[in-house]
């Protein structure tokens, strides 16, 4: 294969669950009364860790009120999403498809801790990586590339022998600026969307392509 470490989004990759955290998200706006639709959930919410959106929305709060407004918001888009996760389509083959050739896998991700517990654990996909990465092991959320230098250097590998699959333009903005390959996959923005930002995408993980990096 032509690259060492495979690495992996959350959010929009290795899950379909962007209309959940939006459908929390809208919950969340309603309540304290900011304006929020579909175009700025998109443009604006897609990759950006909870202390960055918070701080966005509120101004300068404070670390724990940061944390009370993330578990306020995080539980809403887990009761929604519970009844009805999944590994995204084909995901769980190809990951299997690349422990079976030795690769190195690692998640790296804007959320918080407690949705990559909720999602690692209840879907029983802990065990395929080899490195993880979250929310709160950054100082700065995607685009900046420190998400995936780390996880580059979790795996051993230079970022030039890595591919990020991204579904965010913000993500996808990271895993370059890192120095990675990457791949845009077509859940939270549409093909054309995502085209002037990646050549390579994917609707999901049952598109021959994966199988040739």
């Amino acid at each position: 294969m032509k690259h060492k470490g495979f690495i992996f989004d959350m959010d929009g990759v290795v899950v379909d669950n962007h209309k959940f955290h939006f459908k929390a998200w809208m919950e969340f706006s309603k309540k304290y009364k900011f304006p929020l639709d579909s175009k700025i959930y998109r443009d604006t919410y897609n990759g950006k860790t909870n202390a960055d959106l918070f701080r966005m929305i509120f101004g300068e709060i404070s670390l724990e009120e940061i944390q009370n407004y993330g578990a306020e918001k995080e539980n809403l888009y887990q009761t929604l999403y519970k009844q009805e996760m999944k590994p995204h389509l084909g995901i769980i083959e190809f990951f299997q498809y690349l422990k079976s050739k030795q690769m190195k896998l690692a998640l790296g991700t804007s959320a918080p801790t407690m949705n990559v517990n909720f999602t690692l654990d209840n879907l029983n996909l802990r065990s395929y990586f080899d490195v993880i990465i979250d929310g709160s092991m950054v100082t700065q959320g995607k685009p900046h590339p420190e998400v995936y230098e780390l996880c580059a250097k979790g795996l051993d590998f230079s970022p030039k022998d890595c591919i990020v699959f991204e579904d965010s333009i913000a993500g996808l903005q990271s895993g370059k600026a890192a120095g990675c390959s990457i791949l845009g996959v077509a859940t939270s923005h549409t093909v054309e969307e995502l085209k002037p930002h990646v050549e390579q995408i994917i609707s999901d993980f049952t598109d021959s392509l994966v199988f040739t990096l």
